[in-house]
């Protein structure tokens, strides 16, 4: 009984890592685009450049 709930586990883990790593082309932007602004190095900047 204690196998049959182990392989059960262990089936439900390869399922959701299989489930979780396939790439969906429904949304290809959010697979790491880069052409947006970041405004916390904007801001930090000019934080830095008031204090000095």
């Amino acid at each position: 009984m204690e196998l049959l709930v182990l392989i059960v586990i262990v089936a439900l883990v390869v399922y959701g890592l299989e489930r979780n790593n396939h790439h969906t082309p429904e949304h290809p932007h959010l697979h790491g685009s880069t052409d947006i602004q970041n405004r916390d190095k904007e801001r930090t900047t000019t934080d830095l450049q008031t204090h000095a």
